[in-house]
Parts: C-alpha cells; sequence; structure tokens
C-alpha cells in the first residue's frame, strides 16, 4: 500500500470508529508502522476498539449509525486481508460493543473450519438477537457538555433587557440563550453576533434582519464582531439588565478582551450582572498538548484564575466562578479519559476541575 494511501487509511478508519478526526502524531504513528510492516489495518483497529473512548463512542450512537459505520469500515478494508475471526471480532465489537464470547467464538470457529462462515450470515444473526435490540446506555460526551451548560444557564436570574454577544443559533430564532433553556425570558432580548453568514455554526436558516415578536418578549439582532462592539453606534447608548457571552472569550483576540470587559460593565444597570461560560485551559491543555486549542478559532484558553484577574481588573464586583462538567480524574491522572465525561458533577464550586467554567461579576449600585 503506497505511503499517502495508508495515510488516508489511518485517518478514515480512525474517524469512522471514533466519530472524530485524528491527531497528527497517531496518524503519522500508525502509518509509520502500515508503511515498514510492523502492523496491520487489523492492529489499528484492534487498538481502538479496545478503548475506553470507542466503547463510550458506540454507546453513544443509534443501531442504523453501528450499521453505516460497520459497513464504511469493511468498505475502507475490503482490500485488506482479513481472516474470518477477524472479521467476526470486527463485527462484534461494532454491533454489540464488545468482544467475542466463549460460546459465540465456538460457533463462528465451527462454521469457519466447515467452510460455512459468511459475514452476511453472522450480521443477520447478530441483529435478531435480543442483545442487538436492547437500549443503549449513554449520551455522547458533547451531549453530556452541552447538557451541564443548560443546567448552568437554567440557573441564571431574570432580567428584562439582555444582550447576548455572540449569541446567535443557527435553527431558533429566539437565540442561542433561549435554547439553551434560560429560564426567566426577558423582554427585550438583543443578540449581537457576527454577519449571518460568518456566524460560527454557519448561516442561520432564518432572517435575522427584522426585530421579531414573541410571546414573552422581542428579539433584534445586531451583527459585527465582539471586538468591534464599541463602534455600534444603536448599543453605544444601551444599557442591559444582563449581559451574557456563551463560549465566545475564547474567541476574542487576546488583546482586545480587557477593554471589551470595561465595556460590558459600562453597559450594564447598576445591580446588573455579566454571565460568561469557556473552556478550562487545565483541562483541555490534557486533550490538545501545550501547543494546540480543542477548536482552531480559539485565540486563547482560560484558566479560571486568569479570567477572574480581568474581571476584577475591569472593574466587576463580587466575581464568582463555577465548573461545568466536572472531570474529578484529569487533574491527578495528568490525562482526559473520556470516562470523566461521565463520572463527575454536571455543575460544581470548584472551576479548576471543570471542562467547562463559568464567570459572573456585578456592576455596583
Amino acid at each position: 500500500m503506497a505511503t499517502h494511501k495508508t495515510s488516508d487509511a489511518v485517518a478514515t478508519i480512525f474517524s469512522i470508529l471514533l466519530g472524530r478526526p485524528i491527531d497528527a502524531d497517531t496518524q503519522a504513528k500508525w502509518s509509520s508502522r502500515l508503511n515498514n510492516s510492523e502492523s496491520r489495518l487489523f492492529d489499528m483497529m484492534d487498538s481502538i476498539m479496545l478503548s475506553r473512548e470507542f466503547m463510550v463512542e458506540q454507546d453513544s450512537i443509534s443501531r442504523h449509525e453501528r450499521l453505516r459505520r460497520l459497513y464504511a469500515l469493511l468498505k475502507t478494508c475490503k482490500n485488506e486481508q482479513l481472516k474470518p475471526i477477524e472479521q467476526a471480532q470486527i463485527m462484534y465489537r461494532m454491533v454489540f460493543n464488545r468482544s467475542v464470547d466463549d460460546f459465540g467464538m465456538q460457533v463462528i470457529q465451527a462454521r469457519i473450519q466447515a467452510g460455512k462462515f459468511s459475514k452476511l450470515g453472522l450480521l443477520l444473526r447478530m441483529l435478531k438477537s435480543p442483545e442487538f435490540r436492547q437500549p443503549y446506555r449513554r449520551i455522547k460526551p458533547i451531549q453530556r457538555l452541552h447538557t451541564a451548560r443548560s443546567e448552568w444557564v437554567k440557573q441564571l436570574p431574570s432580567a428584562d433587557r439582555v444582550l447576548d454577544i455572540g449569541g446567535s443559533s443557527p435553527t431558533v430564532p429566539e437565540g442561542a440563550l433561549i435554547e439553551l433553556g434560560y429560564q426567566h425570558k426577558p423582554k427585550e432580548l438583543t443578540i449581537f453576533d457576527k454577519p449571518p453568514e460568518q456566524q460560527y455554526w454557519g448561516a442561520p436558516n432564518y432572517s435575522q434582519g427584522e426585530k421579531r415578536v414573541f410571546p414573552w418578549g422581542t428579539v433584534q439582532y445586531m451583527h459585527g464582531y465582539a471586538e468591534d462592539i464599541f463602534d455600534n453606534k444603536v448599543l453605544a447608548s444601551q444599557t442591559f439588565d444582563m449581559i451574557f457571552m456563551g463560549q465566545v472569550v475564547e474567541h476574542i483576540h487576546v488583546d482586545k478582551l480587557p477593554a471589551l470587559l470595561v465595556w460590558i460593565r459600562e453597559h450594564l444597570n447598576p445591580g446588573g450582572h455579566f454571565y460568561c461560560d469557556t473552556p478550562n485551559r487545565l483541562i483541555t491543555k490534557y486533550e490538545t498538548g501545550d501547543d494546540s486549542y480543542i477548536d482552531p478559532d480559539h485565540k486563547k484558553e482560560y484558566t479560571p484564575v486568569e479570567l477572574m484577574a480581568l474581571f476584577n481588573e475591569a472593574g466587576f464586583m463580587e466575581v464568582q466562578s463555577k465548573g461545568i462538567l466536572e472531570m474529578p480524574n484529569v487533574q491527578s491522572a495528568h490525562k482526559l479519559d473520556v470516562s470523566d465525561y461521565y463520572d463527575g458533577q454536571l455543575l460544581c464550586d470548584h472551576a479548576e476541575r471543570a471542562y467547562c467554567f463559568a464567570m459572573s461579576g456585578l456592576r455596583a449600585s
């Protein structure tokens, strides 16, 4: 197999099995082993399918998606000389998310010896089994994080006039704050985000050009970059009971954030609060290493101490932090294991122990 084809196959298999892109180091490692005949593609698949991440990923996807991935995997490996027992092992892990049990192994080996083994026959028997029809147990890690963020948003206090910076939703005209589950619908919600065609999740499937009226209040969209909000003449004279930024701080140029925080404090009504949440660099560094962030658009991923210092410098009072999706084992183990997504609390008081953290500040009366 040519080198570039090997590398492509490695990346494709990794994506099929784990549902995410492969990192450069892992791709280079397996490509080298395969090109030097130190390993086979089956060895790579076997290693991944025994990992905790694969097991959680498989538990989180539908029956249809399991079968789609199995078909894609076998298609990718059609030129690989897989032994019948290896084919069976792949099918058990993709369909049942486990290794072949002793009884299953005896049946498979008997069929192989009799020359009656077929992938299709095995698959049909698996699809008819009670085990295949049982419900799945887990949600995806990213869904677990979304649930934790939603729990935090549900606890935010009521406010009549709200500004959400970066709060556009691709599908919900009410905006991301309402989509996350904010319980106290404001009378006036202003959403300031990039122009529709430049928004993070892609252009929304609804118009943001006019004020929208809902039973609980109005939503008005304004467009521009967060760093340039100072230039918005409409917002210049307005103040709000609450300003919110959900997963936005990390996208703002580092040298522009201090001035933006001052602008936010000055545009709060006395007694008004600013709330934001952001990935915690104390945790994400174990996912990406020291030289990269979890999203290529991130300008900086902050620690709770770093962001709290910026809040204090901007003049906020009663600055507080909250952990979102506690990961209790990461800092002691010095690595991020997918099980951490499920072992910790959705919200915790120790921001440094969580995958994301929230920060809040008050404008004094």
